[in-house]
């Protein structure tokens, strides 16, 4: 088509096409605006996700240590393997305590835990530990076998074997009956010492199926009381020996039980030497009688 034309309809047409561009040019810059927009937009938002990306990060890095903290306490022992034995060897002493013909000489244990380690009392050296097993902590199939034997050592040659604790507090009945002791008294309205320790000594053996350490201890302690008290009003008794062997004795149940009451954690060789104490003071005390 010529660029100049006296042809008013090739001009019109000419116009009308020139228009359609236009109108077509001016659509497409909408469009493109648009499309700008919408990029913009998009850009904007990924650089807002960036940012709370970064920022969700360095909070998750923080959670995961602290939950890394938390799962090394988790896996700490529940008891260390010493204190475990000493536990057990303890429970078999007291069951063996509530038998008079009968003795435990020796036991075998297995256990299943996790093993993991403690420091000592040193704060250095690791300690053998037992953890016992909860789901969270893994697999059932991690669990460790751990095995040992408990063997109760054989007095040297010579030397009587201890008498159990029922056979002591047998004994401490039947001496303190005796109607030798009926005379001394103490407190008003006057009250016999031998007779409470009689009587104490059955409300023990009434209890003798929930016997445990520091029930026997609180027990021990109430007869040292007692025969302490004892020990006072027959000071001027003869003969004179005996008195003051059984004074002595008594002093001495009386220091062990205070000992043993100061410390938290108890062995089989403690109710060992607490019967030990009772019986002693118990044949110096028979020793008194006429």
């Amino acid at each position: 088509m010529p660029l100049i034309t006296t042809d008013l309809l090739q001009a019109k047409s000419a116009y009308a096409g020139l228009e359609l561009r236009a109108l077509a040019a001016q659509q497409n810059a909408v469009t493109l605006q648009a499309t700008v927009d919408h990029l913009s937009s998009i850009h904007a938002d990924l650089i807002d996700s960036v940012r709370l990306q970064g920022a969700f990060t360095a909070t998750q890095v923080a959670t995961n240590g602290t939950l890394t903290a938390n799962q090394a306490g988790a896996v700490s022992p529940d008891l260390t393997l010493d204190n475990f034995i000493a536990a057990l060897g303890l429970s078999i002493a007291l069951a063996e305590a509530t038998m008079p013909d009968r003795s435990i000489n020796s036991v075998s244990a297995t256990v299943q835990s996790f093993l993991t380690f403690a420091p000592g009392p040193d704060g250095t050296t690791p300690v053998p530990g037992l953890r016992l097993y909860q789901p969270e902590l893994g697999a059932s199939t991690a669990l460790a076998t751990t095995s040992f034997d408990l063997a109760k050592t054989t007095p040297a040659p010579g030397v009587p074997a201890p008498r159990s604790l029922y056979t002591v507090l047998q004994s401490m009945q039947t001496v303190f009956a005796d109607p030798f002791w009926g005379k001394f008294t103490s407190g008003t309205p006057p009250v016999g010492p031998a007779q409470q320790i009689v009587a104490e000594t059955v409300k023990v053996f009434a209890a003798i199926g929930g016997w445990s350490f520091s029930y026997i201890l609180q027990e021990a302690s109430t007869f040292a009381s007692l025969q302490t008290t004892l020990a006072g009003l027959i000071s001027g008794v003869t003969p004179a020996g005996p008195v003051a062997a059984f004074t002595a004795s008594v002093a001495a149940l009386t220091t062990l039980v205070q000992s043993l009451a100061a410390r938290t954690l108890h062995v089989a060789g403690d109710l060992f030497a607490l019967a030990s104490a009772l019986d002693a003071a118990t044949n110096l005390a028979e020793a008194i009688l006429p």
